[in-house]
C-alpha cells in the first residue's frame, strides 16, 4: 500500500509542479503574449526541462547587469538547479503516469532503463517532500527573475538561493527511516505518564 501512496505522491507533485510553472510563466508584468507563446511552444515540444531553460533565458535577458559575470554565472546556476529539481522528477512522473511504475522503459519501450528503475526502486514520500520544498524555493528565485528582473531579483536573488541550498542540505541526511524513528519518538513522549497513586 505504502507503494501506491507513494506513486500516486509523485503523480501530485508533477500536476503541482506543471501548476507551478504556469504560475511563474503568467507572473504579472512579466513576460508579452509572444514570449509566453514562445515558452509553451518550447515545453510542448521539447518537455518542461526545456519551457524551465527558455523561460529562464528570456527573463535574464532583462536583467540589466549583462556586462558583468552576474548573468552567466546565474544563468549556469538557475539551469542546474532546473536540472535537478525539474528534470529528474518529471523524468520518473513520465514513466509512473505510464503504467511504469517498478521497471522503467527506454524511450523506444524496447529495453529496460535501469538508471531510472532504480529510481523508481528508490523513490519514497520522503524525496518527494524534499522535490516539494525545493521546487517551491526554485520556483520563488524564478517569479523574481520575471517580475523585477531589474530590481528585486538583484536584490533577491543570493538571499533565495543560499535559502535554497541550506534546505537542500538540511534534507541530506532525510530519509523514510529517520522520518519513522523521528515520529516514533514523538509519539512515545506524547503518550500520557501512568498516575501513581500517593
Amino acid at each position: 500500500m505504502a507503494e501506491v501512496h507513494t506513486k500516486l505522491y509523485a503523480q501530485l507533485f508533477s500536476a503541482w509542479a506543471e501548476a507551478s510553472f504556469l504560475k511563474v510563466l503568467h507572473t504579472p508584468h512579466g513576460f508579452s503574449l509572444n514570449e509566453i507563446a514562445q515558452i509553451k511552444k518550447i515545453w510542448s515540444d521539447s518537455g518542461i526541462t526545456s519551457g524551465w531553460n527558455k523561460c529562464i533565458e528570456l527573463g535574464l535577458r532583462k536583467v540589466p547587469a549583462q556586462q558583468s559575470g552576474f548573468v552567466p554565472n546565474v544563468s549556469k546556476r538557475i539551469l542546474k538547479l532546473v536540472s535537478e529539481y525539474v528534470t529528474d522528477p518529471s523524468l520518473l512522473r513520465n514513466k509512473i503516469a505510464h503504467g511504469q511504475w517498478r521497471v522503467a522503459l527506454n524511450k523506444g519501450n524496447t529495453a529496460v532503463n535501469p538508471a531510472l528503475t532504480q529510481k523508481l526502486d528508490e523513490l519514497d514520500i520522503v524525496k518527494i517532500d524534499i522535490w516539494f520544498g525545493s521546487h517551491r524555493r526554485l520556483a520563488l528565485i524564478v517569479e523574481n527573475l520575471i517580475e523585477s528582473p531589474r530590481r528585486t531579483f538583484i536584490g533577491a536573488y543570493w538571499p533565495q538561493l543560499i535559502e535554497l541550498e541550506a534546505f537542500v542540505d538540511k534534507t541530506k541526511l532525510w530519509s523514510i527511516s529517520a522520518k519513522v524513528a523521528s515520529i516514533r519518538a514523538k509519539s512515545i513522549r506524547a503518550q500520557p505518564r501512568p498516575h501513581i497513586a500517593s
